[in-house]
């Protein structure tokens, strides 16, 4: 891959983001997973010459890229190298309530394809899979230390198929030899699952995304977000999350139905239009639901 398009990341739904945030100048606004800055760039722009954004990043490669592209911005930008999970703590620093609140919670091109920690199953590369070397467990941990019931757990919760039989399968591979690349976890589901090519990287791609959940905490760190953001918006401040996965879309539903503090302002997912899908395929899963502070 072309070092520029490694360092290329379209921000998902990037009109509607900036539509349904209510971007405005004079307001603040926190974009909780900065990435490579397309979603931040685009509200700092919308948004000026006043509106502020409060950026978040844990991930300290891309962070060191998003600071670069962004230096121009650095009077109306402050980047906190930290998980979206410290929001209220962090803003609360801040001595303010903000207007807007942004989640994408997919993946940059960059991670998947340059960060050389196990993200793709299409490369060799060591079972790793953190966003932030903060983080102590690497996917590789997961697969050769885990009890039978822990890995259950795992891959049940990541919605992999015949979990039960697959974790024993692994029980035996890892006796055998331990687990330290992704071509090796490769092997062991084309093994077990046999599964037709049409529906491989589908299978693999369920696989690797149930490590990387329990590697990073995502779906404790989205309950927590969803618990303590709306604590930091003003009434009618607009909290926006883009999932990418059946899990991340039901916690994000559920939650926002159920929160007394939040009107719903879709009751369907918004989704990525047949020109966008068409344009950055990797948006195709995409889920944008919305919810405003009463």
């Amino acid at each position: 891959m072309r070092e520029e398009d490694l360092y290329h990341h379209e921000p998902v739904l990037l009109k509607e983001v900036l539509y349904w945030l209510k971007v405005e100048k004079d307001k603040f606004y926190v974009d909780g997973t900065l990435g490579l800055g397309g979603h931040t760039r685009a509200i700092l722009e919308a948004g000026a010459p006043t509106a502020k954004v409060y950026a978040f990043e844990w991930n300290e490669n891309t962070l060191k890229i998003a600071r670069e592209r962004l230096k121009e911005y650095r009077d109306r930008l402050k980047i906190i190298p930290k998980s979206f999970v410290y929001i209220k703590e962090e803003i609360e620093k801040e001595g303010i309530l903000v207007d807007g609140v942004l989640l994408d919670l997919g993946l940059s091109s960059f991670l998947i394809e340059g960060s050389g920690r196990g993200f793709t199953f299409q490369k060799d590369e060591p079972l790793d899979m953190r966003m932030s070397l903060e983080l102590d467990l690497k996917a590789e941990d997961i697969l050769n230390t885990f009890s039978e019931e822990e890995l259950f757990r795992v891959f049940s919760r990541g919605e992999v198929p015949r979990a039960k039989s697959f974790v024993r399968y692994l029980l035996r591979k890892r006796k055998e030899k331990p687990f330290k690349t992704t071509f090796d976890l490769v092997s062991a589901v084309r093994e077990f699952f046999k599964p037709p090519k049409r529906k491989e990287k589908d299978l693999l791609a369920v696989v690797f995304q149930a490590l990387r959940i329990e590697v990073n905490h995502e779906l404790e760190n989205l309950e927590r977000a969803l618990k303590e953001v709306p604590e930091v918006l003003k009434s009618g401040g607009r909290f926006v999350i883009i999932s990418f996965h059946s899990l991340e879309d039901r916690l994000v539903k559920r939650a926002f139905s159920s929160d007394q503090r939040l009107f719903v302002l879709t009751k369907k997912p918004i989704v990525p239009s047949p020109e966008e899908m068409k344009r950055n395929p990797r948006a195709r899963s995409a889920k944008m639901r919305v919810a405003e502070r009463r």
